[in-house]
């Protein structure tokens, strides 16, 4: 590298060509290309132009002997109490969140003791093994940052030689495996990949330093995701109340459920928007249609909003998961949707970015919960409910102005939605070029 290098500068400085100059062991990428999207990023494959690959990294079997080895986990009889809670780790699914990409498993919600540990198919595995849930829920994988056991839920990879693989490059290599292990799994009641086939599962195996530097790259990808991820799931819009402002019932500032008599006339094979419940976001103000329907078709049984109509869900478990917004650029300005939504259609009094900001909060889910409807897991909100909250109301200017506020706020977290998912598909591009890489 250092001699390719060295020939490559000593061209430039003498002022010799250097379009012929084709290195062995890297690459010669324009400047230019490198700053597209003010990345700057470094990782040399990613500029190379042909298919030509000069790496042969070795693809290897989990179940290679000497370097990994598969375990499977097992469970004490649950009705011996000896069994149980005596301190040794045990994880189930449970300890490996659905929401994380690699799990970081530092302590387990349940424990099993020595002697159910060795009644049981349950074994210990060292720290820094790699385990993935196999039965069922398929493919949450985790890094065990401690001596544990697992449920058999789970088949772990345990590194025999540290000279030749780290955790966390396994760990990033078998989630590009996973869908190969859902469609491997097999079973009548629940879906299991069984070990064999677990140990058939084939990884690229680069040189340490490479899985060190691709595993930098990702974790640093991953830090910007968490950040973001933080800002989304924590921001939520608010209303500092002036005690001053006179506090108005819903039913006095807004008409509720506009009745479709409004529509008298309108010709029947006009377009309409139609919004089902499913298509509603949660806790976003603006809700946009994804489908139109002539008025004909949904005119008698579904419930009718107009532009700037703020609609929120009045049944569990929508409501209690805030599935709202502010119906914009429906077709003709007309939308239907489930009647399982309220509308609310502000006086001049209101905007309905106000209206919205005051019913799609979690302060109103906890006031108007005690007072649903209903038995068994479908309750509603009574209308009446709906129209004696009381919210505050000060003048148009004051509630433009907190309005603006708060939909600069929501482009910031939006910002950071959309930088979750950027950096999500470098994760995925980062995971792809080690097997782009890999000597097939």
């Amino acid at each position: 590298v250092r001699a390719e290098l060295g020939e490559y500068l000593r061209r430039l400085r003498a002022g010799e060509a250097v379009a012929d100059f084709a290195p062995t062991l890297g690459l010669v990428s324009k400047k230019e290309r490198i700053a597209e999207g003010g990345e700057y990023n470094l990782s040399g494959e990613r500029y190379r132009e042909s298919g030509t690959r000069h790496s042969n990294w070795p693809v290897v079997s989990l179940g290679e002997q000497g370097v990994f080895s598969v375990e499977s986990g097992g469970t004490p009889k649950s009705g011996i109490e000896e069994y149980w809670d005596g301190g040794v780790p045990w994880i189930t699914l449970v300890d490996l969140p659905a929401g994380d990409f690699i799990t970081e498993i530092t302590a387990t919600q349940r424990t099993i003791s020595e002697k159910g540990l060795r009644n049981s198919a349950a074994k210990m595995l060292p720290a820094n093994s790699v385990v993935v849930s196999s039965r069922a829920t398929i493919g949450r994988i985790g890094i065990n940052r401690i001596p544990l056991a697992t449920n058999q839920g789970f088949k772990n990879v345990v590194i025999k030689d540290i000279n030749r693989a780290i955790p966390e490059y396994v760990a990033l290599a078998l989630t590009k495996l996973v869908p190969t292990m859902q469609a491997q799994a097999s079973g009548s009641t629940y879906k299991e990949i069984i070990k064999s086939r677990f140990s058939e599962l084939r990884i690229p195996l680069p040189p340490l330093e490479v899985q060190q530097e691709i595993v930098a790259e990702i974790e640093g990808y991953q830090q910007v995701i968490e950040g973001a991820r933080t800002v989304v799931e924590n921001w939520r819009p608010q209303i500092a109340v002036d005690p001053g402002w006179p506090m108005v019932e819903i039913g006095k500032t807004c008409i509720v459920n506009p009745r479709k008599s409004e529509l008298a006339g309108l010709d029947e094979s006009t377009t309409v928007s139609f919004v089902p419940m499913a298509d509603m976001d949660e806790d976003t103000m603006y809700f946009a249609s994804k489908d139109c329907k002539c008025l004909r078709e949904v005119g008698s049984s579904y419930t009718y909003f107009k532009d700037d109509d703020v609609l929120i869900a009045k049944v569990t478990p929508c409501f209690e998961n805030g599935k709202a917004g502010i119906a914009k650029g429906l077709s003709n300005g007309i939308g239907f949707g489930s009647s399982e939504f309220y509308v609310l259609r502000p006086s001049e009094a209101a905007l309905s970015e106000w209206i919205f900001l005051c019913v799609a909060t979690p302060v109103f889910r906890a006031w108007a919960t005690p007072r649903m409807t209903g038995t068994g897991g479908l309750q509603r909100v009574p209308r009446s409910v709906i129209e004696n909250y009381k919210i505050p109301l000060p003048s148009l200017t004051i509630q433009q102005a907190i309005v603006a506020e708060i939909e600069t706020e929501q482009a910031l977290v939006d910002g950071n939605r959309e930088l979750i998912e950027r950096f999500e598909k470098k994760i995925r591009d980062a995971v792809g070029r080690v097997w782009e890489d890999a000597d097939r």
